[in-house]
C-alpha cells in the first residue's frame, strides 16, 4: 500500500497543492503564535533583566514573605553586604522622579546614581563622561535625540526631597548614555547624577530597591549567598532574598506578567479558527480525491485488496502531505517571525526584542498539522471504503431532510441554533459577556450544522438570477451545486472567516460609537485646561513660592500662575482649535463646589450640546444633582443667591452660569481671577482658578487630537496632565479599539485566505472532474472565453453567497456582542461600517475570481479532441 500511496501522490500531485498550502498556513499560524509567546518572554527577560545582567548576585527583600513596616534596604544594609568576605563591589538599585527643564519644555525624568563600579553599570557611555560633581548629569541617548539635548547643554533640575525641601538648580550635561530597556524606566527621560548628588535627592535615609553584588574571582556564589543572607538578617531584614541574576530575572518576569499570558491565549483562539478552516479545506479536498478514484478503488477491491489496505493507502497519502506541509509551515513561521522581530528590534523603543524558537512551537506545529491532516482524511477514506465494489460508481447520497444523516443534523442544528440564540439574546439583555459568548458559540455551531441544508439552496437561488443572461451563466449556476457536499464544505470555510471578521468590525464600530456618545454625555467640551496654580505650579512647570497662594495657603495666587484672556487668545491661535471659552470662578455653591461663569456666546461655540447654554438666572449642574435651585455665594461673608438649575447629562460638570448671571451675585467683582473659600465642613481654606474650555476643529482623527493636546500644553506652557477632556479620552479609546481591530482582522484574514484556497481547490477539482464535459461543450460551440466566464461565475456564486451570509451573521453577532460587553455602562448606539463590510464582500468576490483564473485557463487550453479522449 505504501507504493500505491506514493504512486498516487506522484500522479495527482497537482491536486495536493491546495491541501499543502492550507495545512502549511494553518500550521505556520499555530507555530508563530507559540513563537510570539516565547519571543515575548525572552524579550521581557532581556528587558527586565538588563539591570542585573552584570551582577553575580542580586540582594533584596523577599516580597512573598511577611515583613514589618520599618523593614527597608538602606545604607546600613549596603555597608553590611559590602563587608561580606568575597564581595568585590555593591551598587544600590534606586531611582526617584525629577523635573528637567530644557529649552523646548519641561519633562518628567527618572534619576539614578551613576554606578561607581564600572562592571555593575546598567548603561554604557555613548559620548562624554560620567557626572563627577553636584551640577553634572548624564541623559540617555533616545530622549536626548528626542528633546534635542547634547553634551555641554544646561538644563534645570527640580525635585522634592523626602523632608519636603525643593531642590532647584541648573545642571550641565556631561555625557550621553545608552537608553535602558527596562519597562519601568524606558518611557521617561533617564538621568544619572553623582552618588553624592543623589544623596541630596534621596535624603538621609534612602530606600533601595535591590543591591547588585559583584564577587571576587574564585568566590563560591553559594557560600556568598549564605553570607549575604546572614548579613541582611543581622541588619534588620527578616526575609532577605539573594539570587543570581538569572533567578531574579525569572522572578521579576513572573511578577510582571502575573503568571498569566492572556495574549497568547487570544492568539491561540485565532490559530484554532485557522486550523478549523484548514481542516474543512483538507477534508473537502480528500473527499473529492477519493471520490474521483472510486473506479480505481473499486477495481482494486475486486482484485482482492482489503478495505483496510485501501484505507491505509489513503491515510499514508495524508500522512506524507501532513508531515511535509507541517514542516514547511514551521519553516514559514520561523521566517516570518525572524523578519518581524528583526524589524521591531531596529526601533529604538524595542531594541531589546529577540527571536526565541521554543521546542514546543516546532513540535506542536508538526504534530498538530499532521494529525489534523490525518483526521480530515479519515472520514472521506472511511466513506469510500464502505461502498461495495459494484456500487462504487453510484453518486454519494448527500445530507438532506430525506435521509437519516440530514435529519439528525437538522435536529441537533436547530436545537443548538435556537438554544444558543436564546443565550446570546439573554447575554445581550443582561449585559453578561460570558453568557453571550457561549450563546453565540453554540448558535454558530448549530448554523454550521445546518449549512448543508441551506447553503446549496442559497447558491442555487442566487444562480437563478444569472440564469437568463446566457448559456454559460445557466451552466455555471447548475455546476455550482452539482456536488452539494463539496459546495457546502467550501462555502462553510469561507462563511466562518467572513462571519468572524464582520463580527469584529461591527462590534468594534458599534462599541466606538457607543463610547463616543457616552463620552459626549459625560464631557461637555473637547478639551479643558486647568490653571497651573491649581497644581502648585507656575507656567512652565516650576513650583510656586511658598507664599504664592497654593490651595490652603490663605493668600491670593499670582496672576502669572493663572489662565486668562492672554492664554485664551494663545489657545485660539493653535492650529486645530475651533473655539475657546474662558471660565472664571465666581463663587461656591451650597455643596462646596466651585461655580464658574463664562460668556454665553463663547459657551455656545465650545459646548458639545449648544442647547445647554444657561439662560440668565440659570446654572448648569450635573445629572446627579437633584436640586431644582442652587444657592451660590461669592465669599464667606456674602449672602447666597438662589439660581434655577439646568441639568446636563454629565456626571462631573462644575456649576456654570453666564457672566450676566454672575453680576446678580452678592459681592461679585469681575476679573478677580482666583477665589478662596472655606470648605463645606468649615475646616480648611480652598482655592479655585480660571479654566479654559476648548472646541477642537471637526474632522481630526485620534492621532491629531492627541497631538493637539500636546501642542496646547506646549503653547500655554502647562504640564501635559493639566490638559484633559472628552476628546483626548475618546481619542485614546478609539486608538486602542482600532489597534485591536487591526490585529484581530489581520489574524482572521488568515482564516479567510485559507478558505479562498479552498474555493480555488474546489474549482480546480471540478475542472478535472468535468474534463470530458468541458470538451463536449467546446465541441458544441462554447468559446474559450465563455468557458472561462462560466468557471469564474461558479467561483463568484460560491464565494459571494458565503461572504454575504457571513456578513449578515457577523453583523448580528457583532451588535449583540457589543450589547453584552458594554451595555452595562454605555447606551448602545448602532453603527455599521458599511465601507468595511462592502470591502470584505468585494475582496471575497475578487479573490474568488482570481482563484478561477488558473483552472479556467487549464480548461480552456485543452482542445475538444483531447478532452473527449480523456478518461
Amino acid at each position: 500500500m505504501l507504493s500505491l500511496a506514493l504512486a498516487n501522490l506522484r500522479t495527482y500531485s497537482r491536486r495536493f497543492i491546495a491541501v499543502t498550502l492550507a495545512v502549511m498556513i494553518g500550521t505556520a499560524f499555530l507555530s508563530a503564535t507559540l513563537m510570539v509567546n516565547s519571543s515575548a518572554t525572552a524579550s521581557l527577560e532581556r528587558s527586565i533583566g538588563e539591570a542585573y545582567q552584570h551582577a553575580d548576585l542580586v540582594a533584596g527583600i523577599d516580597a512573598d514573605q511577611p515583613t514589618t513596616d520599618d523593614e527597608a534596604l538602606g545604607t546600613k544594609q549596603l555597608a553590611a553586604v559590602a563587608a561580606v568576605p568575597g564581595v568585590a563591589a555593591v551598587e544600590p538599585q534606586t531611582s526617584t522622579g525629577v523635573r528637567i527643564a530644557t529649552g523646548t519644555g519641561d519633562y518628567n525624568a527618572v534619576v539614578q546614581p551613576f554606578a561607581a563600579d564600572a562592571q555593575l553599570r546598567t548603561t554604557a557611555m555613548v559620548s562624554g563622561h560620567a557626572p563627577t560633581g553636584g551640577s553634572q548629569v548624564t541623559v540617555d541617548e533616545k530622549h536626548a535625540t528626542q528633546y534635542g539635548l547634547d553634551t555641554g547643554d544646561t538644563v534645570g533640575v527640580t525635585a522634592s526631597t523626602p523632608d519636603g525641601t525643593v531642590l532647584d538648580y541648573p545642571a550641565t550635561i556631561t555625557g550621553i548614555t545608552t537608553s535602558s530597556n527596562s519597562p519601568f524606566l524606558g518611557s521617561n527621560l533617564q538621568v544619572a547624577v553623582s552618588p553624592d548628588r543623589y544623596a541630596d535627592f534621596a535624603g538621609a535615609d534612602p530606600y533601595y530597591e535591590s543591591l547588585l553584588v559583584r564577587l571576587d574571582d574564585g568566590t563560591d556564589p553559594a557560600a556568598a549567598t549564605g553570607a549575604i543572607t546572614d548579613a541582611l538578617r543581622g541588619h534588620g531584614i527578616s526575609s532577605p532574598s539573594v539570587m543570581t541574576a538569572q533567578e531574579r530575572t525569572v522572578k521579576d518576569l513572573a511578577s510582571f506578567t502575573g503568571g498569566q499570558d492572556q495574549f497568547t491565549g487570544i492568539l491561540l483562539v485565532f490559530a484554532l479558527i485557522a486550523l478549523v478552516v484548514t481542516g474543512l479545506v483538507v477534508m473537502n479536498t480528500f473527499a473529492v480525491l477519493v471520490a474521483q478514484r472510486t473506479r480505481e478503488l473499486a477495481l482494486l477491491r475486486t482484485l482482492g485488496a482489503l478495505r483496510v489496505q485501501l484505507r491505509r493507502s489513503v491515510l499514508i497519502e495524508a500522512l506524507v502531505v501532513g508531515v511535509v506541509s507541517s514542516a514547511l509551515g514551521v519553516l514559514l513561521a520561523i521566517g516570518v517571525m525572524a523578519s518581524l522581530v528583526g524589524y521591531v528590534s531596529t526601533l529604538p523603543e524595542a531594541s531589546f526584542a529577540v527571536l526565541s524558537v521554543s521546542p514546543a512551537s516546532v513540535i506542536a506545529g508538526l504534530v498538530v498539522g499532521t494529525l489534523m491532516t490525518l483526521i480530515a482524511a479519515w472520514a472521506p477514506a472511511r466513506r469510500a471504503m464502505s461502498v461495495a465494489p459494484l456500487a462504487a460508481l453510484r453518486p454519494a447520497d448527500d445530507a438532506s431532510v430525506h435521509n437519516r444523516i440530514g435529519k439528525l443534523r437538522l435536529v441537533f442544528g436547530v436545537l443548538l441554533a435556537l438554544g444558543g440564540g436564546a443565550l446570546l439574546a439573554f447575554g445581550a439583555v443582561s449585559h453578561n459577556l460570558l453568557v453571550g459568548f457561549f450563546g453565540g458559540l453554540l448558535s454558530f455551531i448549530g448554523i454550521l450544522m445546518l449549512a448543508s441544508l441551506f447553503l446549496p439552496g442559497a447558491v442555487r437561488g442566487v444562480g437563478r438570477l444569472f440564469g437568463g443572461t446566457g448559456v454559460p451563466a445557466k451552466l455555471a449556476s447548475l455546476n455550482a451545486v452539482r456536488n452539494p457536499g463539496r459546495t457546502t464544505a467550501t462555502a462553510t470555510a469561507l462563511l466562518i472567516g467572513v462571519t468572524l471578521v464582520s463580527m469584529m468590525m461591527v462590534g468594534a464600530q458599534t462599541t466606538k460609537q457607543s463610547f463616543g456618545a457616552e463620552l459626549g454625555r459625560n464631557y461637555l467640551v473637547d478639551f479643558t485646561v486647568d490653571s497651573p496654580a491649581a497644581y502648585g505650579e507656575n507656567f512652565g512647570g516650576a513650583p510656586l513660592p511658598e507664599s504664592s497662594g497654593e490651595a490652603g495657603s490663605g493668600a491670593a495666587a499670582p496672576a502669572k500662575a493663572q489662565l486668562g484672556e492672554k492664554q485664551a487668545r494663545q489657545a485660539a491661535a493653535v492650529d486645530g482649535v475651533s473655539d475657546v471659552a474662558l471660565l472664571t470662578p465666581v463663587g461656591v455653591d451650597s455643596d462646596g463646589q466651585t461655580a464658574y461663569a463664562a460668556d454665553p456666546a463663547d459657551l455656545k461655540k465650545v459646548l458639545n450640546e449648544p442647547g445647554l447654554v444657561p439662560a440668565d438666572g440659570e446654572i448648569i449642574v450635573g445629572q446627579l444633582v437633584e436640586k431644582k435651585t442652587l444657592e451660590v455665594r461669592t465669599s464667606d461673608d456674602a449672602s447666597p443667591t438662589a439660581l434655577t438649575t439646568k441639568h446636563s447629562k454629565s456626571d462631573i460638570t462644575a456649576p456654570l452660569m453666564t457672566l450676566k448671571t454672575a453680576e446678580q451675585l452678592d459681592g461679585y467683582s469681575p476679573g478677580a481671577g482666583s477665589r478662596e473659600y472655606t470648605a463645606a465642613d468649615g475646616s480648611t481654606s480652598m482655592a479655585a482658578y480660571p479654566v479654559l474650555w476648548i472646541k477642537a476643529a471637526p474632522g481630526l482623527d485620534s492621532g491629531q487630537l492627541q497631538d493637539l493636546g500636546k501642542t496646547l500644553a506646549a503653547e500655554l506652557r502647562v504640564s501635559d496632565y493639566q490638559v484633559a477632556g472628552g476628546a483626548l479620552e475618546k481619542a485614546l479609546f478609539t486608538q486602542v479599539i482600532d489597534t485591536l481591530l487591526l490585529v484581530v482582522s489581520g489574524l482572521l484574514a488568515v482564516a479567510v485566505f485559507i478558505a479562498l484556497i479552498g474555493v480555488a481547490n474546489t474549482l480546480s477539482l471540478s475542472v478535472l472532474e468535468r474534463t470530458r464535459e468541458s470538451a463536449l461543450l467546446r465541441a458544441l460551440g462554447l468559446t474559450r472565453g465563455q468557458l472561462r466566464g462560466m468557471l469564474a461565475l461558479e467561483a463568484v456564486l460560491i464565494a459571494g453567497v458565503a461572504a454575504l451570509l457571513g456578513i449578515l451573521l457577523g453583523t448580528t453577532y457583532g451588535v449583540l456582542g457589543a450589547q453584552s460587553a458594554v451595555g452595562s455602562f454605555a447606551a448602545i448606539t448602532l453603527s455599521l461600517p458599511w465601507a468595511q463590510l462592502l470591502l470584505v464582500l468585494g475582496v471575497s468576490v475578487l479573490a474568488a475570481l482570481a482563484a478561477s483564473i488558473v483552472p479556467a485557463r487549464r480548461a480552456a487550453r485543452l482542445s475538444p479532441v483531447e478532452g473527449l479522449a480523456n478518461e
